[in-house]
């Protein structure tokens, strides 16, 4: 991982930046007043929580956001604006903050990821879990031709190509606002077998030109995929992806 960058953070064009915290390493010190980072919706939604490590894991999580964003529009996090869909999914307020620098977040056990860019995008974590059926599970929500691919693997390469789909799946959900309301088998993830690159495409076979999605294994037995958007990325470049760590 590389270090935390400069109090001032510049996101290049052809680059999207990934964050990386352990929750459990914010809850065991605690030693920073984050409570006083969030606005006071945020504040009233943390105190709403009855379960203590759910209210730990939300303030932690959204006092990183508002602290990694502010890297990026050189300005204290209180003074961050978001709006929210009807879904609920933050972003900024572009009317405030005209940068247009776009984000999503993702959080699984003890670990949350963070994707910032210039383009819309989304970005999911997963544990790899053998335990889960993943057969039942394809068969009823992923697209017919992902489900018969999966059956034909060797049975300790399903779990992985499984989690692969499901976390490219919930990322583009997630960045174009819909989650897993939009339906797992409303995209089809094709892989081009081009360095753990993959197309998506509708569910009609017909490619998703603008789009493109990647995923790394990290961590303990972890899958990462993010999607993004790059209809506004006039570049011949590749997309370059660098990722940080957020330490306490």
């Amino acid at each position: 991982m590389t270090e935390i960058p400069s109090n001032h953070h510049i996101i290049k064009e052809n680059s999207v930046d990934i964050w990386l915290l352990n929750i459990e390493d914010f809850i065991l010190t605690n030693d920073r007043d984050y409570l006083s980072i969030l606005s006071e919706d945020e504040q009233e939604k943390y105190h709403n929580f009855k379960i203590t490590l759910q209210r730990d894991r939300f303030l932690i999580n959204r006092a990183n956001l508002r602290l990694i964003l502010a890297k990026y529009l050189n300005i204290n996090p209180q003074e961050i604006v978001f709006n929210y869909s009807d879904k609920g999914k933050p972003s900024l307020n572009f009317n405030i903050h005209p940068d247009k620098i776009y984000f999503n977040l993702s959080h699984k056990n003890n670990y949350t990821v963070y994707g910032i860019g210039q383009y819309n995008l989304g970005i999911d974590l997963e544990k790899i879990d053998d335990k889960v059926k993943i057969e039942n599970i394809a068969k009823r929500f992923f697209c017919p031709q992902e489900y018969e691919h999966l059956t034909l693997l060797k049975e300790e390469d399903k779990p992985a190509y499984f989690f692969t789909l499901w976390t490219i799946k919930e990322a583009y959900l997630k960045s174009i606002g819909l989650g897993l309301s939009g339906g797992l088998d409303s995209i089809y993830i094709e892989d081009i077998g081009d360095n753990h690159n993959y197309q998506i495409l509708n569910n009609q076979g017909k490619k998703l030109e603008h789009w493109m999605s990647k995923t790394w294994n990290i961590l303990d037995n972890y899958i990462l995929s993010i999607a993004v958007n790059k209809l506004e990325y006039q570049s011949n470049q590749s997309l370059v992806f660098n990722f940080f760590t957020m330490d306490k």
